[in-house]
């Protein structure tokens, strides 16, 4: 592999630019027992990328914790995503009843957060009881919106590891957002996903958590285009870059 060393790009060969269509039918093979990590800052694309990946899971749990999330609002009106404020979730108008998987099986997990001082209970004990139900019954998937807060404010920490090292046991995979790939205490961010999805990184301090200068994986995120993610499979090795269309807000 030639040397190169930031600011210059690793090789275009090695990470080729595809065509998302191309990406998701050919390359993008997310087995039922396997995790995904999407890493980058703000605004990057990343709930973006995460709608279109999940296309390919039938039952799918989305922790949302913002008060409002426009993207998130597209998940409903073009996804099929239900929003619930609880746990579990019931149907019906009048006479309330469980919600099967079959009859729900895209949610929203979205507990009202109006309310600064309630936010952070509300959603602990619904995120809580929702994850002791998926690792009973396994199958569905859990996405674990800005990692950070989840596992640090709402104190989660022991959740995440625990679903990360021993759900795939139980077919439940997990997708990780989260805004930098250190930080969190959690080794596991990398180590366990097969696919991690990087955003565009410009702050020198989670460069550097990416490898050193001539690393492919940090030459390759210091240079991606807004919304452009840099696709590595953990297993095979395979490198791509791929843009995601972008989902109208709902």
């Amino acid at each position: 592999m030639p040397d190169y060393a930031l600011p210059a790009a690793p090789p275009d060969s090695y990470a080729p630019v595809v065509d998302f269509e191309w990406f998701m039918g050919y390359v993008f093979d997310w087995k039922q027992n396997q995790h995904i990590a999407v890493i980058g800052p703000t605004e990057q694309g990343k709930t973006n990328l995460i709608y279109h990946l999940l296309a390919v899971r039938s039952y799918v749990a989305y922790m949302a914790i913002k008060v409002r999330d426009s993207t998130l609002d597209g998940f409903g009106s073009q996804g099929g995503y239900e929003r619930i404020q609880s746990w579990p979730p019931q149907i019906g108008r009048f006479r309330k009843r469980e919600a099967s998987w079959e009859t729900m099986p895209r949610r929203l997990v979205w507990p009202d957060a109006s309310d600064r001082r309630e936010a952070r209970a509300e959603q602990q004990q619904v995120f809580h009881t929702m994850l002791d139900d998926i690792w009973r019954d396994g199958c569905a998937c859990v996405v674990w919106d800005d990692f950070w807060y989840l596992v640090r404010l709402l104190g989660l920490e022991l959740d995440a590891k625990q679903m990360l090292l021993n759900a795939r046991s139980n077919d439940s995979p997990q997708v990780i957002a989260a805004q930098r790939g250190a930080g969190n205490r959690m080794v596991e961010l990398f180590d366990q996903p097969t696919w991690l999805f990087f955003a565009r990184e410009t702050d020198a301090r989670n460069l550097q958590l990416l490898g050193p200068s001539s690393s492919m994986r940090r030459g390759f995120v210091a240079n991606l285009d807004r919304y452009q993610f840099y696709a590595e499979n953990t297993r095979t090795d395979q490198k791509y870059r791929i843009t995601a269309p972008l989902l109208q807000a709902g």
